[in-house]
């Protein structure tokens, strides 16, 4: 695991170095996008991409003979996965570098969902006690901790649960904001949540809210990792926008020519939407930022639009293209990589 994780920091550690190296408006580099292979039988499969562990194994979900079911790549070959428990299908939600999928079962009228680790081929059910509607997975951390958003039975203000690692029969319960969902889980346990307008990080009880930039009206908060966040805010207008990243939750920095983003890795390697030419057309082009600048536009394989929010702390960024909106619909699976040739 020391080798891994060393070998992980020198790879993003040199791609870091590199870029910033570089006067803001140099061409060092650019984006390849290489397809997942899909399984056999299946070649107009699409579904998505939302975990990997940062070596190469990628985690997400295939519509096949209409069921939503598992897959996990490996050295770019697809696993099919049975469906989890009693459920007819499932979703994936997130991965660690261990190798460990955060997902969701699905019930036959695709109402009610609940959480459960893939770990080795094994399903864990992650539990609460409590009368709840349903469960719906956000992330997984690097120690094994799992967050999900909780909708009670009773039609009452919603939660969030925290599973720790050490002790998931006994799920910490988190309330004390209005309209709250999580968004993601830092690897020290710190959980980014929103609560509309605002955004805010839970430590241990405690909420800390992100500072806006100047013009938000309202903050929308997407991933956290090593202490930075990212995501976006909106103007008074509802139509206008920028991505945000925080430095630290007093330390808001839009990020050049962006519209909103998804997902960050530990060195700030970022995936969002570049800016809209019309705030109420097409979307902008899937684009990457690090540490604040940034770093092109991810190509399209051949289709016309694109969506991820998974970076590796590899430096690759997965997630689907397609044809139609792939951030509603999905798309076929795709792994992007930076190369300097």
């Amino acid at each position: 695991m020391k080798l891994r994780t060393r070998a992980l920091a020198v790879a993003a550690g040199a791609l870091l170095a590199t870029t910033l190296a570089q006067p803001a408006q140099a061409a060092i580099g650019h984006w390849e996008a290489d397809p997942l292979a899909l399984p056999p039988g299946y070649s107009d499969a699409t579904g998505w991409v939302r975990g990997t562990d940062s070596h190469g194994g990628y985690a997400g979900n295939l519509w096949l003979d209409g069921t939503s079911h598992v897959v996990t790549w490996s050295k770019g070959q697809p696993t099919l996965h049975p469906a989890p428990g009693d459920y007819p299908s499932g979703e994936v939600v997130d991965e660690n570098s261990d190798g460990t999928v955060l997902g969701q079962a699905i019930d036959m009228f695709g109402t009610r969902t609940q959480p459960f680790l893939l770990d080795h081929g094994e399903y864990e059910m992650l539990l609460a006690p409590g009368d709840w509607a349903s469960l719906r997975a956000v992330a997984l951390n690097e120690r094994g901790d799992v967050v999900a958003d909780a909708q009670p039975n009773n039609g009452g203000a919603r939660a969030v649960l925290l599973w720790r690692a050490e002790d998931r029969a006994h799920p910490v319960l988190i309330t004390g904001l209005p309209f709250m969902y999580a968004a993601d889980l830092d690897d020290d346990g710190a959980l980014l949540v929103n609560s509309f307008p605002n955004s805010f990080i839970w430590r241990d009880g405690v909420f800390e809210q992100l500072t806006a930039p100047p013009g938000a009206a309202y903050l929308n908060a997407a991933g956290i990792r090593n202490g930075q966040v990212t995501g976006s805010y909106g103007a008074s207008d509802w139509l206008s926008g920028e991505g945000v990243w925080w430095r630290s939750p007093g330390q808001p920095g839009v990020l050049p020519s962006s519209s909103t983003t998804f997902g960050i890795n530990r060195y700030g390697l970022i995936v969002g939407y570049g800016t809209r030419p019309d705030p109420t057309g097409p979307l902008g082009p899937l684009s990457v930022w690090l540490n604040g600048r940034a770093m092109g536009s991810l190509p399209l394989a051949g289709f016309t639009a694109g969506y991820a929010k998974t970076v590796g702390d590899d430096g690759t960024i997965a997630g689907v293209v397609s044809d139609r909106d792939p951030s509603t619909y999905g798309g076929r699976p795709v792994v992007w990589r930076y190369s300097l040739r």
